[in-house]
């Protein structure tokens, strides 16, 4: 359980980030001066238990930062050709992760993707920009999504006659390059991610924590996380 002294620290932090109990709405968004769907908000304490919640996320000033590297463990998909060394508890969440990506690709695009792509998930580091809080990353409990590489469409893909052509061949979904496409044919691409982002934003149950696009840091990748509490920094212009 997280304590009442950690769940203050917790609450004042978010909202330096400015973070509050708001529902999701359209707002003007500063970076990039367009009217967007746009999510910036704390959603409370999850109910469920899990293993890594009562782990302290803040260092006394002047403690230098130490990560249980023997405690982690190397989680790969065959399926997705991937590999991350993660905290054995964050597997089940990524398993789950796994199966709703080939869930929602298998119903957009015809076929599951054949890799995915990430920057990593254990790093022993601080929060950026964040003195004093310490990353997700640095317990396992984080993954970086860069987008998926996807193969030729099966002939016996269950698919509109008019699902097009380039989308048959294979292609690289990146979230730097589609998450807000300047190319119509991208759209396509655009709509899974944002899918992607609000199921899994409303699936505590794999990730609790979503930061993206178009957050500074945050341009290339979706970063998801399993921390104490649940949150959402991620926004698009509507297709």
């Amino acid at each position: 359980m997280v304590s009442h002294a950690h769940r203050i620290a917790l609450v004042s932090a978010l909202a330096a980030l400015g973070l509050s109990g708001a529902s999701p709405s359209r707002a003007d968004l500063p970076e990039t001066g367009l009217a967007i769907n746009y999510y910036s908000y704390f959603d409370g304490w999850p109910t469920e238990p899990y293993p890594l919640d009562a782990i302290e996320r803040f260092l006394p000033q002047g403690q230098r930062l130490r990560c249980d590297t023997a405690g982690m463990v190397q989680h790969r998909n065959r399926a997705l050709r991937y590999a991350v060394r993660v905290n054995p508890a964050f597997v089940p969440r990524l398993e789950r992760f796994e199966a709703l990506v080939t869930e929602l690709a298998t119903d957009h695009y015809g076929r599951p993707p054949r890799r995915l792509i990430h920057r990593g998930s254990f790093s022993c580091r601080s929060a950026r920009g964040r003195r004093g809080r310490i990353s997700e990353h640095a317990f396992g409990n984080a993954l970086d999504l860069q987008g998926f590489d996807f193969g030729r469409l099966p002939q016996n893909a269950d698919v509109p006659d008019d699902f097009p052509r380039h989308l048959r061949r294979p292609f690289r979904l990146r979230v730097l390059s589609h998450w807000s496409p300047r190319r119509a044919r991208d759209a396509h691409h655009a709509a899974f991610l944002h899918l992607l982002a609000e199921t899994l934003h409303r699936r505590p149950d794999i990730f609790r924590g979503i930061v993206g696009p178009p957050r500074r840091r945050h341009r290339d990748h979706l970063h998801l996380d399993a921390a104490p509490w649940r949150y959402a920094m991620f926004g698009y212009e509507p297709i």
